[in-house]
């Protein structure tokens, strides 16, 4: 299988590839936007990503943020792009309830062992609300070493810098995405929407 997939920053697509990659088998991947521009970039391209999944299958992860509910960030970007539903069956649209990292936060027994963060202070409840926020402050007060020198920021910045390299391979190597999905309603909208293409295509 042919697809592409377009994410705002390089965790997401960590995440996106190894949902892809284990959920449809032998596919071949191309980055739409490479350059990860954020949530604004692909919201510019979305009747382009539309038009090419008349014919290859297109995967987009963004995340909620403060949108109020999928269904209306979904339909923002249809009015947006002056699209009508429904949209081309090829097109995937994942949308991370509020952030992607929720969706890490929903395995929460190997992201405790991963971070150095104790069980019982890394909440199994995924739906709190600023995921990115609560994972920094865990870390900050109980994460080992490796995980305090590259997740937390130095100065005015957001987040260290090696936060997407590091939670990155926790998400290529680590993740349960399975389990997690179990517990994080987004994330297993996802991957039941993955694994119908494969499905459909066997």
């Amino acid at each position: 299988m042919i697809a592409y997939y377009c994410v705002e920053d390089p965790l997401s697509g960590a995440v996106i590839v190894r949902l892809l990659h284990d959920l449809l088998g032998e596919v071949y991947l191309t980055e739409l936007q490479s350059s990860q521009g954020g949530l604004g970039w692909i919201k510019k391209k979305f009747e382009n990503y539309c038009t090419l999944a008349q014919h290859y299958h297109v995967f987009i992860l963004t995340d909620l943020d403060r949108a109020g509910c999928p269904p209306a960030l979904r339909k923002s970007w249809i009015d947006y792009a002056k699209l009508t539903e429904p949209l081309p069956n090829k097109m995937s649209f994942n949308i991370a309830v509020t952030e992607v990292e929720a969706w890490l936060l929903a395995d929460h027994g190997n992201l405790s062992k991963y971070l150095g963060v104790p069980t019982h202070a890394l909440s199994d409840k995924t739906q709190v609300a600023d995921p990115k926020e609560y994972l920094l402050r865990c870390v900050r007060q109980h994460g080992n070493r490796q995980a305090r020198a590259e997740l937390l920021p130095n100065g005015t910045a957001k987040v260290g810098l090696g936060y997407n390299a590091f939670l990155s391979r926790f998400a290529r190597e680590h993740w349960d995405f399975s389990g997690a999905a179990q517990r994080n309603a987004s994330l297993h909208r996802a991957v039941e929407r993955i694994a119908a293409i494969r499905r459909e295509a066997s």
